[in-house]
């Protein structure tokens, strides 16, 4: 078989370089998920640690294993039963432009973050994100209508809604958007615990390693639950987020 049969974009450059890329659009939305999943994205997420400060400090975390633990028992099952449903929602939410359902679902995320700290992270960096979308996509209609909303104080902006939106506006398939989700989360606590924890960059890497093995069962795991289902419910998790607050010194604000 030639190798420009195996290979039709191959093929296609060969004809006609100018529009060859133009006619494989499968995979267009890479770069620009690449881009906003980036760390170097300014949603302000370098300065939270989403409670993790004042859990580490209660329960002794000093090393990745603990890191990994931590991904166990409270990041991934928070992932699988309330951010990656409620993501879902969204998402499904904004395609049939349901924006009544979206700005009740925006309500239910705050009232899952009753620990005044992550529910203004939570915020802050969905605020940060729906402006720069905002720079980089002016002419898109779903983000114009969740910042008309935003400024009109109808919805709070919470980060997961304006993720959800961004997903839907790039067309990212719907399990490489709860995945690209999921690695963001499970990144912004590795970068806070080397730190937080002082543990290497080597050891941090080899806890965010783990916690990706476990991530595609999380996303699987959350396309289970319903909507009257959602929830992740770890009253020590929120007690101690919330006695942050009022730390007499800490790295982060949350």
């Amino acid at each position: 078989m030639e190798t420009t049969e195996r290979f039709p974009l191959l093929n296609a450059l060969m004809k006609n370089p100018s529009n060859a890329l133009d006619q494989d659009t499968s995979a267009a939305w890479v770069p620009a998920l690449l881009q906003i999943s980036d760390p170097l994205f300014p949603t302000g997420a370098y300065a939270h640690s989403m409670g993790l400060e004042q859990w580490a400090g209660a329960c002794g975390y000093t090393s990745g294993k603990d890191l990994e633990h931590f991904f166990k028992t409270h990041a991934g099952p928070s992932l699988a039963r309330l951010e990656l449903p409620y993501l879902r929602f969204l998402r499904e939410a904004v395609a049939a432009g349901e924006w009544a359902d979206v700005h009740e679902i925006d309500a239910e995320i705050d009232a899952w973050k009753w620990a005044i700290e992550l529910r203004g992270a939570s915020v802050t960096q969905g605020r940060g994100r729906l402006r720069l979308l905002n720079k980089l996509w002016p002419d898109c209609e779903l983000i114009a209508e969740y910042a008309r909303a935003f400024a009109a104080k109808e919805v709070h902006g919470h980060h997961l809604v304006v993720s959800a939106i961004q997903f839907e506006r790039l067309g990212v398939p719907a399990d490489a958007a709860l995945m690209a989700y999921g690695y963001q989360s499970l990144a912004n606590f590795v970068s806070a615990s080397v730190k937080l924890l002082r543990i290497s960059p080597e050891s941090a890497q080899a806890a965010l390693h783990d916690g990706l093995d476990q991530l595609p069962a999380w996303v699987a795991g959350s396309q289970q639950v319903e909507r009257a289902e959602a929830g992740w419910f770890a009253p020590a998790f929120d007690i101690q987020s919330a006695r942050h607050a009022t730390a007499f010194s800490r790295l982060f604000i949350s």
